[in-house]
């Protein structure tokens, strides 16, 4: 299957800063020419081709994206191969919701892990796929032929059809997909190559008390003591090319694997960390970051704070239900306090301002001739202008995300059926197809009602829908929302109730009947249902009041970006500039370090088995400090095999100052000689301010020791043929 996927324009951008010698998310593929003297200054000891090359292979071949269904070739997570035969290693959080799938009453895989003897146990992590870079290439040459003259949506029509030529040539005959991405504004663009595997199978996971050990009250802390690691395999046709799932299909052998370093690493080691980061803002001016981070993530924190405390009650409430929002919690928490962080840190940064008189400096220096004057005189004040419009649509769709479809679990439910109704309403009725979509409505009704909890849903719906009738601008209200709003006269408990009550989406039994009968009433039980009304109503806000207006506004940003940015390289000339992450493969590089975090908090570089056991001691009723019975015998014992230091203690996780951000979950640590020594899973709080500007003395990335893992495997895991695998290969 050929697709071209592009990527769209990061908009706004900013100044340039001097660059910490170990700052930035670095494109492979440019090493030769960017970076690797210098990597190889701090202790690398491969070459740019070894580490990156676009036909042999190399250690970057090792590492792919996890995706899920309809991705559009863009990943949530990382992971790397870690032997000949397919296995994946990548984090416990990452692939949580598989186990979560997985579980029954009679096998909780969350609460006792998951753990297959053998091969024929390993079980399909359905609709989770991988891409695998083939290949990075810079096409931007291409992609500008015809574009002269050209600007805003004109401008962008002709680079897509570019695109679209470029892409059918590098995938013909062969079962490659593209995405298009481009770098500094639409200066320069990039095209990524992408071999997809979507038989990718659960191997190994330990259960929930190691791989979130120290749950939320350690969660973007340190010290750390968290096994957030799980093995998947990915299997192949008997070509080693992507195959739908079968039984026939075998494990996929990948170009290069990454080899274990059974010694690990040690404090002020070279690390180099390969993954596909999200999004960081580098480059974002002051004006939009005041309103981002005092706007925006103000208004996430409190609408987290909201979920957060709705959900700690349900459990209060019922202790059962903890590994049902196990998951959801987690996410909202692990939101909540990068957020925080990024609040905190560009606050303790003075960030707007720093960036306010880099601006300064900017315009000085474009007003000090009239050439440069002409060109990017008012370039910041005209995107200061524009950006004011632009907020306040960010901030409508900041509403429509967080309190809307990600707020009560009912919204996208609904949100399903809008396909029924709208067969319902053609002037050409087809029966045939209407009664299949309803019978995969009844389906997706039992699926949703076997975790569906009425009142903690209901809790959500009145507090978020109330959020977002308070704090969004008339003019992306949902006007049923404020209908029902205004019939309870703004008695919110009583109107989430009443919808809740009598609505045909509240009660399973109701909703099958009607779907399952031949005479379906769509007009009386779904359009009329007041709940159907509001929820739907957020998606038609969305698609007619804020995507396309927001949309349009970004668009007419492009001009401006592309001004600014070539004024800022113009003025930085002879400064190489990285990119803004965009969720093309990276690599960030460091030493291995602690920290002084805050004024007498100082951060040691490692931690160790020693601290796990105290934090279980000294919370003995507290389950996110549950130890496993055999991992205190083994403590006791002293018995950590192979994999302790020669001082007898085992590392556990370790920090260094890479740069990483959100979407580097899962990414490969690995030494000078490329080999293996940790898997990057999360960031001090003090280190998330890192997505707007990297901080040296604070930025610390957390990454699992790869001792501790194979310990795991080899002492703790019933899955032997894993760590037999494994040191086969040593």
């Amino acid at each position: 299957m050929k697709k071209l996927l592009f990527a769209v324009f990061t908009l706004i951008t900013c100044l340039s800063q001097n660059l910490h010698a170990d700052e930035g998310m670095w494109l492979p593929f440019l090493l030769e020419e960017q970076k690797i003297t210098h990597m190889q200054q701090l202790g690398l000891q491969l070459s740019a081709e070894e580490v990156y090359h676009n036909s042999q292979p190399a250690v970057t071949n090792a590492v792919v994206g996890l995706m899920g269904e309809g991705s559009n070739l863009r990943s949530y997570g990382t992971a790397s191969f870690i032997s000949e035969d397919g296995l994946l290693l990548t984090n416990h959080h990452i692939i949580l919701s598989f186990l979560e799938r997985f579980s029954s009453s009679e096998n909780d895989f969350i609460k006792y892990g998951y753990w297959a003897r053998d091969r024929s146990e390993e079980s399909l992590c359905r609709g989770l796929s991988i891409k695998q870079l083939v290949r990075m290439e810079d096409v931007t040459e291409r992609m500008m032929e015809g574009t002269e003259g050209l600007s805003g949506q004109e401008f962008l029509n002709k680079v897509n059809a570019n695109g679209r030529v470029i892409a059918e040539e590098a995938t013909e005959g062969t079962h490659y997909q593209v995405r298009m991405q481009p770098l500094f504004g639409s200066s320069q663009f990039i095209m990524h190559v992408y071999a997809v595997y979507s038989d990718v199978r659960m191997v190994a996971a330990p259960p929930f008390a190691l791989g979130k050990f120290g749950g939320n009250q350690d969660n973007y802390s340190w010290p750390r003591h968290t096994a957030d690691f799980a093995v998947l395999r990915v299997y192949a046709g008997p070509n080693n090319e992507p195959a739908r799932h079968s039984p026939d299909n075998v494990p996929y052998n990948p170009p290069h694997y990454l080899p274990i370093a059974r010694g690990g690493v040690q404090e002020n080691d070279f690390v180099m960390v390969m993954g596909f980061p999200g999004n960081t803002r580098q480059y974002i001016p002051s004006f939009a970051l005041e309103r981002i981070i005092y706007g925006e993530t103000a208004d996430k924190l409190a609408i987290a704070r909201d979920k957060m405390q709705i959900l700690e009650r349900a459990i209060e409430d019922n202790p059962d239900q903890r590994y049902r929002y196990t998951t959801r919690l987690a996410s909202v928490g692990n939101s909540y306090l990068r957020w925080k962080g990024e609040f905190m840190g560009v606050n303790r940064m003075d960030l707007v301002n720093v960036k306010r008189r880099e601006e300064a400096a900017f315009n000085q220096w474009a007003n000090a001739t009239p050439e440069r004057k002409k060109q990017y005189g008012d370039i910041l004040q005209r995107m200061d202008e524009h950006y004011q419009e632009v907020a306040k649509y960010n901030m409508a769709h900041t509403y429509f995300l967080e309190a809307g479809i990600n707020g009560a679990e009912i919204v996208p439910f609904i949100g399903k059926f809008e396909k029924l109704v709208a067969m319902y309403n053609r002037q050409r009725f087809n029966a045939t197809a209407a009664n299949r979509e309803a019978s995969n409505l009844v389906a997706l009704t039992e699926q949703f009602f076997r975790n569906w909890n009425y009142e903690v849903d209901r809790r959500f719906f009145r507090n978020l829908t109330y959020r977002y009738y308070q704090n969004v601008d008339e003019k992306f209200q949902v006007e049923e929302l404020v209908k029902a709003i205004h019939k309870y006269d703004g008695d919110i408990e009583l109107l989430s109730s009443e919808v809740f009550a009598n609505s045909i989406f509240t009660d399973k039994e109701r909703l099958i009947a009607m779907l399952e009968s031949e005479e379906r009433d769509i007009e009386n039980l779904i359009r009329q249902d007041e709940l159907y009304q509001i929820a739907i109503g957020f998606y038609r806000v969305n698609v007619d009041n804020i995507v396309r207006q927001r949309g349009r506004l970004q668009t007419e940003l492009i001009d401006m970006h592309t001004i600014f940015l070539r004024g800022l390289r113009e003025m930085n000339e002879g400064v190489v500039m990285y990119p803004e992450a965009d969720n093309s493969l990276r690599i960030s590089y460091g030493t291995v370090r602690g920290t002084d975090a805050a004024d007498g908090l100082h951060y040691y570089p490692f931690t160790t088995f020693a601290g796990i056991h105290e934090k279980y001691v000294n919370n003995p009723d507290d389950e996110e400090y549950y130890l496993p019975r055999r991992l205190q015998e083994l403590y006791a014992n002293n018995d950590f095999g192979s994999h302790a230091q020669k001082a007898g203690s085992l590392p556990v996780n370790f920090l260094s100052d890479a740069h990483t951000t959100s979407g580097s979950s899962g990414s490969p640590v690995v030494n000078a000689k490329g080999e293996l020594v940790g898997l990057n899973f999360d960031r001090t709080w003090q280190a998330t301010s890192s997505d707007y500007r990297y901080d040296p003395e604070r930025t610390r990335q957390i990454s699992v020791d790869i001792r501790y893992i194979m310990f795991l495997l080899d002492k703790y895991s019933p899955s032997r043929h894993v760590i037999d695998e494994i040191n086969k290969q040593l």
